[in-house]
């Protein structure tokens, strides 16, 4: 299968994580399409009112919008040849075996660093149907894994902004989001969980004068604006704040795709993983902090791995947060390095390329 050939895709995403789930599954779509213009893709949700979120003026008019219910009904529209089903969403069986003709469905798990994917990811298996493919793709940063996402409109938006100084990038940056900001200082941008958020406050405050601290999410208003250096951003588009991280001189982040996407920036990033209940973000930080010194053995991580630890693990997040802050600028040229490593193996979209021509 060449996706030069398709006209549309199917996407099915059921919402867990309110930005996560939904902004991965979008950030696919945009990049898809930057690379394949004529390509058409109804993505099919559980939630429209975020998915409206990520689009706040129009939705792009080869994106269509359909509730997940619509393939229970007694009528439900034929299915694409190439169906991409998001974290773990149950393949809708009865539904794809009412159409007797091939269809291929990309089964996306969530982004691991974990050795034993290799296991997993790229096996395909049969339906009863007899008419269609799962494959099993897993994002990741390893040799055998997926890739991640590196949105090619991230990629333009940057390049543009960045044709004139850092300051005068920043400074149209803020002018185009109707925003006030001191472009000469350092720029962290602060997009974390409510719990970390509360935790690290106190430390925000009480910060050098010469940071500015850019607050994310809907809980952003648990920090007071008690300066010009902290700043309540608004809810920016996948793109626009793909290219936020890039004018930062730091990013603390949560979850997956934006942790991805701070990688691709090649800014020193600090992660807020997803606490999950049964403990599994505890292992997910040691790979990480794994991956990291396998890859980029030149560079002493012990530091950064204590403060991932406990930035993660200890309710004193603001201690971890503050030699976070104090610190990332000796770990600027080894996020470089990173970052190019990302763009040089692992283009998500690539991958999949070379799967689905098999």
């Amino acid at each position: 299968m060449n996706l030069s050939s398709l006209t549309f895709i199917d996407f099915s995403v059921s919402v867990v994580d309110n930005y996560g789930d939904m902004g991965f599954a979008v950030n696919l779509a945009l990049s898809l399409h930057e690379r394949y213009p004529n390509l058409c893709i109804r993505f099919f949700s559980d939630d429209e009112i975020l998915f409206r979120k990520f689009f706040p003026e129009n939705t792009p008019e080869w994106m269509e919008y359909m509730p997940l219910g619509a393939l229970s009904q007694s009528n439900p529209p034929p299915p694409a040849k190439l169906l991409c089903s998001f974290f773990d969403y149950p393949i809708q069986k009865e539904y794809l075996a009412k159409f007797p003709y091939s269809k291929t469905i990309v089964s996306f798990s969530y982004f691991l660093l974990h050795s034993g994917l290799e296991s997993l990811h790229r096996t395909r298996y049969s339906l009863e149907s007899g008419y269609d493919t799962v494959i099993h793709f897993i994002p990741s940063l390893l040799p055998g894994g997926g890739g991640i996402i590196i949105n090619p409109l991230i990629e333009k938006g940057k390049r543009e902004l960045l044709k004139s100084s850092k300051i005068e990038a920043r400074r149209k940056f803020l002018e185009c989001h109707a925003l006030q900001g001191v472009c000469e200082k350092k720029w962290i941008s602060v997009f974390v969980y409510r719990d970390t958020l509360e935790n690290i406050a106190e430390s925000i405050y009480s910060a050098s004068e010469d940071t500015v601290f850019f607050i994310f999410g809907d809980d952003s208003g648990l920090i007071e604006k008690k300066n010009e250096n902290i700043i309540h951003m608004p809810f920016l588009s996948l793109t626009d704040y793909g290219v936020f991280q890039n004018l930062c001189d730091a990013n603390i982040v949560r979850g997956e795709n934006s942790l991805c996407q701070g990688l691709i920036s090649g800014k020193p990033v600090l992660w807020d993983i997803y606490k999950e209940s049964n403990g599994a973000h505890e292992e997910k930080i040691e790979d990480y902090c794994s991956f990291l010194g396998k890859q980029f053995s030149g560079t002493e991580w012990t530091e950064y791995a204590r403060m991932m630890r406990g930035f993660n693990e200890t309710e004193e997040r603001g201690e971890f947060f503050s030699d976070f802050v104090s610190g990332y600028e000796g770990y600027g040229e080894v996020f470089g390095e990173i970052s190019e490593y990302v763009r040089r193996e692992c283009d998500l979209v690539e991958k999949l390329e070379e799967i689905l021509e098999k």
